[in-house]
């Protein structure tokens, strides 16, 4: 059996892990188990599976002997992390099972976004893998297994639109927190849906697909793609357009990680194309205007995508507290982005450049 550690087991991610987990049972056993703020989840869990290891942000309420930081957590013997933690907070933990050699099963943004450059290292030097479970970047996996860099014209990734892309843009500036989070089509955590609706969780994963795969910018695309069949897209040099196809559903790039890319019966439901519709259309950036601002700052190199990500998540922080307007997340990124620290781009400076943004986020006027 596979010993699986869920780094955020009562996120979206982790939960819906936990589902694939109890239908290949035979397969896998969880022996960690991480959460933040949901203890009272993470004690049924920990009632369920058992697990050797906890991490927990209450460990007043469970009577063990040891509780784990999440870097302790990640390090302990098995065969694949899964990083689900959400934000900022994944990426010491990320680099921590990557440096011991432990496999990890990617559904932390942040980790590529902030380090990409020494996420990978990393790896490679610890013979570590890595196995996206980004719906998306799932879907470049399994075709590039097929295509050589060299034969490669541009990939796509494809993007829903959230859950805002019908409106008029007239509409957008006073938008609440609870409409924002209506995904049409993605059941998802509530930063991501905002990112998803901002398009900075495109933006995002086109700086994912750079580091994952190699792919300059220039040759990443993105398309909007309401019905979320089509998860990426590989263009070739003599012309020919490769697409993965699946129903919208994460417990399929989640099996598919947890088993290491190896092709398993699957409890999802399978797509029917004769019942549905494909449509693909560029996005509008003046309804998206965060994504230019998030790639340019990625492209500029150095601590520019550390502040530009720090800054969006802050952001949507405040969004959701109702503390600014929706149109207001993409002034508050501007501000920050002109106070860019002049250092190299380490795991040291890039830690201490998130915490003096938010500690000194006054004074910026946010």
């Amino acid at each position: 059996m596979k010993k699986i550690i869920i780094l955020g087991s009562t996120g979206s991610i982790g939960k819906q892990t936990i589902e694939v987990i109890r239908k290949h049972s035979n397969d896998f056993k969880i022996v960690g188990l991480a959460a933040g703020k949901n203890w009272q989840l993470l004690k049924k869990q920990i009632k369920e599976f058992e697990p050797q290891f906890i991490s927990t942000n209450f460990p007043e309420k469970f009577k063990r002997k040891k509780i784990f930081s999440l870097e302790e957590l990640a390090v302990q013997k098995c065969d694949l992390v899964i990083s689900a933690i959400s934000g900022l907070a994944g990426l010491k933990p990320t680099l921590a099972a990557l440096k011991v050699g432990r496999d990890v099963a990617l559904a932390n943004k942040e980790s590529l976004v902030l380090a990409g450059k020494l996420v990978i290292q990393t790896a490679k030097k610890s013979k570590a893998k890595i196995f996206p479970v980004d719906s998306e970047h799932s879907g470049l996996w399994q075709l590039l297994e097929n295509i050589e860099t060299k034969d490669i014209k541009k990939i796509i990734l494809t993007a829903s639109g959230g859950a805002l892309r019908d409106l008029p843009l007239s509409n957008l500036k006073n938008i609440s927190p609870e409409k924002v989070l209506k995904h049409p089509t993605w059941q998802m955590g509530a930063k991501v849906t905002v990112d998803s609706a901002t398009l900075v969780n495109k933006a995002f994963e086109v700086i994912e697909a750079h580091h994952l795969f190699g792919i300059p910018y220039e040759k990443i695309d993105v398309l909007i793609h309401p019905q979320s069949l089509v998860h990426a897209l590989v263009e070739t040099v003599d012309g020919n357009l490769f697409a993965q196809l699946a129903s919208p559903d994460m417990r399929l790039p989640i099996q598919h990680a947890l088993f290491g890319g190896k092709r398993n019966k699957s409890k999802v439901n399978f797509l029917d194309l004769a019942s549905k519709k494909l449509e693909f259309y560029k996005p509008d950036f003046k309804r998206y205007p965060l994504f230019p601002v998030i790639l340019k700052a990625a492209e500029k190199g150095g601590l520019a995508i550390v502040v530009a990500a720090a800054a969006a998540e802050l952001a949507v922080e405040k969004f959701l507290k109702k503390e600014i307007g929706y149109s207001d997340m993409l002034v508050l990124i501007q501000k920050c982005l002109k106070k860019i620290p002049d250092k190299l781009a380490n795991l040291n400076n890039i830690l201490r450049t998130v915490e003096q943004l938010r500690v000194s986020s006054s004074q910026f006027g946010i």
